[in-house]
């Protein structure tokens, strides 16, 4: 590892006296590791033990990061490469084995901390720290504080202990150690709504406000009609728009974080007819019974694992075809999402369902006259039923116009989505069976929406530093959003 002396080496003292150097101040790496040494431990640090041992455990492992051959190299090309604007600080947590742990009863993990310009997600990602860079170099002379902004991102390993993350998220093989512990769509979603969006408003509030004070001080009338249509026009540029399209990815994320997940039907095949599909595939051919071997359609070991793997299936799909929601609790997206997922889930299985595999493992069972394992096969599954249920309520679904409402970034725009709302709304229940014991509960929730979305636009308004003529206009626009769900709801 570098010795942190603050010295450049030779080959850097070359660097920084040639002529590109001297345009942009060459930046000693030593100060980017030092930097990282204070830094990493404080965001990432923390294994579980709060003692001096496991403090400076946890520094060794910091320090030891920069053991790696390529760890001086990233963070030089950091600090004086223009074309690297980023580094990122990826803490790994490796578990104990199993025979480790059950001889000490208890599991317990190591973390390693590497540098990387590119992030990756993995079961034992802890965490990680994005240093990006506020200008194209780094200025030795400037505290790196005031030239970096630091983004800390939160791994699958590091809201739960990754022994039971890593259990829970492959315990049925379904996730493939993806899932686990930390959800990155609730971070992200954090991110927008409590630093993003606050952050961007703050801006855009202190300098409409400035605004105003020099339209004040201008005195003239001429000058305030000059200066408001200038304020106008900064607005008509693009600040409604990008505030909008923040509350969108709020939105979205929102949205990723409530969706109810639709299990992922995976039928499971017999190797005797994967085989046989191969085989036929090879040939250019199209897979039957015949190139079943025919003792295999006699023995009876062979055909009651068939129809055991098509028992299966039928357990399989009825994990989806039996899956339901109450309308009334929850958000109207989640209404939405839910139904619109389990249609894509139906056509995923449908798609299974008529591949070569099931068919002919359909076909060899015919053959054999093992027909009670195939004749109620569909009506087991339960999936014209769940198929024309989701048809019918979709009608309603598709193209909801709930986004409207819950994107919008002022009093008008909720009028205005309340009545998308319900025009949708009333139109599609004329057209669509959608029972009523669901739509009422449906409007509730739409109700619950606008409740929320007139708390979160009214919210950072500082009623009582208005002036009156902004504050009656305010609460007139309010009146009319909820004189027009009073009417649309009727």
């Amino acid at each position: 590892m570098d010795d942190f002396d603050g010295s450049p080496s030779t080959g850097d003292t070359e660097r920084a006296g040639t002529p590109a150097a001297q345009a942009a101040v060459y930046c000693d790496p030593n100060i980017v590791k030092r930097y990282l040494l204070s830094l990493v431990p404080v965001l990432l640090g923390g294994s579980g033990g709060d003692s001096e041992e496991d403090e400076e455990a946890e520094f060794e492992a910091v320090k030891a990061m920069f053991s790696f051959p390529d760890s001086s190299a990233k963070c030089k090309a950091f600090a004086n490469d223009p074309a690297v604007p980023v580094l990122y600080v990826i803490k790994e947590t490796e578990v104990s084995s199993g025979a480790e742990a059950a001889e000490s009863e208890y599991a317990f993990s190591t973390a390693t901390y590497v540098l990387a310009s590119e992030l990756s997600w993995t079961p034992s990602h802890a965490g990680s720290i994005a240093l990006i860079k506020r200008a194209p170099t780094l200025d030795p002379a400037v505290q790196l504080s005031r030239q970096i902004q630091v983004m800390n991102l939160p791994g699958p390993a590091s809201s739960a202990s990754l022994p039971t993350a890593v259990a829970d998220s492959d315990k049925d093989g379904s996730s493939g150690g993806i899932t686990t512990g930390a959800n990155p769509y609730e971070a992200l979603h954090a991110y927008v709504r409590f630093a993003v969006s606050p952050y961007f408003n703050a801006y855009v509030a202190a300098k409409e406000l400035v605004e105003q004070q020099q339209q004040a001080a201008a005195g003239g009338e001429a000058d305030k009609d000059a200066s408001q249509a200038q304020v106008q026009q900064a607005q008509q540029q693009g600040i409604p728009m990008a505030r909008k399209k923040l509350a969108e990815l709020e939105l979205s994320l929102l949205h990723l974080q409530q969706n109810m997940d639709i299990p992922d039907t995976s039928l499971n095949i017999h190797p005797v007819i994967l085989r046989a599909v191969s085989e036929s595939r090879r040939r250019g051919m199209r897979p039957s019974v015949e190139v079943i071997d025919p003792a295999l359609l006699s023995d009876s070991g062979f055909l009651n694992q068939l129809q055991g793997d098509v028992n299966g299936w039928i357990k399989e799909i009825q994990k989806v075809t039996k899956l339901d929601r109450d309308p009334g609790s929850g958000t109207t997206s989640q209404e939405i999402n839910f139904w619109l997922s389990m249609e894509r889930a139906l056509d995923r299985i449908e798609e299974q369902l008529a591949s070569d595999e099931i068919v002919l493992t359909m076909d060899v069972l015919k053959a054999a006259k093992r027909f009670h394992a195939t004749v109620s096969f569909r009506t087991d599954t339960g999936l014209k039923e769940a198929g024309e249920r989701v048809q019918r309520y979709n009608v309603l679904m598709k193209d909801f116009p709930i986004n409207e409402l819950l994107a919008a970034t002022d009093i008008g725009r909720i009028s205005v989505a309340v009545e998308l709302i319900f025009a949708h709304f009333i139109k599609k229940l004329k057209l669509t069976p959608y029972p009523v014991v669901r739509a009422l509960p449906l409007a509730e929730a739409i109700s619950r929406d606008l409740h929320d979305q007139l708390a979160k636009v009214l919210g950072h308004v500082r009623l009582m530093h208005m002036d009156y003529v902004d504050f009656d206009r305010l609460v007139r626009e309010t009146q009319g959003a909820l004189e027009v769900w009073e009417s649309q709801a009727k």
